[in-house]
């Protein structure tokens, strides 16, 4: 006669098992944050990038790394319907990089790979021969992908660099409703550019 397990044993199964459940999703999550998430070091570059969007975050970290390492040019792109690279230009003029050194992209983009585009066209112009693009933690693995498949044949060197002190982090990212749409818009726009889709 097989014996059946007690209803208590049962129960007692069901809670250690909880835990490690939770814990194995945990861990799924967090690789995945893990994953977009690829900040190269910080070293010396002839050019910083700084790419459209994500408020003053990335700014400020243009700002830091200029200070930290210097740079010939600081290059800013513009995004569809904005005027926000204008007002780039002087906060960083006033934050103490010379006005000789910001150049801005002569189309406007609409996704991040034009942004690459443009960026490319602008410092083959300019002579450079490395850059550091400055973009959003959960944005750096694909803005690599695009840039490197942009930037082929350039002769260009180029690293991405995260934005540092940001809120989005591979280990919390899940806790909230913004790390959540973040992360699957993300996903989404990484799974659109390995099919081939260039829209953004």
């Amino acid at each position: 006669m097989v014996k059946r397990p007690s209803y208590a044993g049962t129960c007692l199964g069901i809670l250690l098992g909880i835990p490690l459940a939770l814990t194995l999703v945990y861990a799924l999550l967090w690789g995945i944050g893990a994953v977009l998430i690829t900040s190269d070091p910080l070293r010396p570059a002839e050019a910083l990038v700084l790419l459209s969007g994500g408020g003053k975050d990335r700014m400020e970290e243009v700002v830091r790394i200029y200070r930290q390492v210097g740079a010939n040019v600081v290059l800013l792109t513009k995004a569809e319907g904005s005027r926000a690279e204008n007002w780039n230009a002087d906060e960083l003029t006033s934050k103490g990089i010379p006005g000789e050194a910001i150049h801005i992209t002569r189309g406007r983009a609409s996704s991040t790979y034009e942004e690459a585009r443009y960026t490319r066209e602008t410092l083959e112009q300019l002579g450079v021969k490395s850059a550091l693009v400055i973009t959003d933690p959960y944005h750096t693995f694909r803005a690599r992908l695009i840039f490197w498949s942009v930037y082929r044949g350039s002769g260009i060197e180029i690293r991405v660099r995260a934005v540092q002190g940001h809120w989005y982090r591979s280990t919390t990212w899940m806790f909230s409703r913004q790390g959540w749409e973040t992360t699957l818009s993300e996903l989404v726009k990484l799974a659109g550019f390995v099919i081939g889709i260039r829209g953004d």
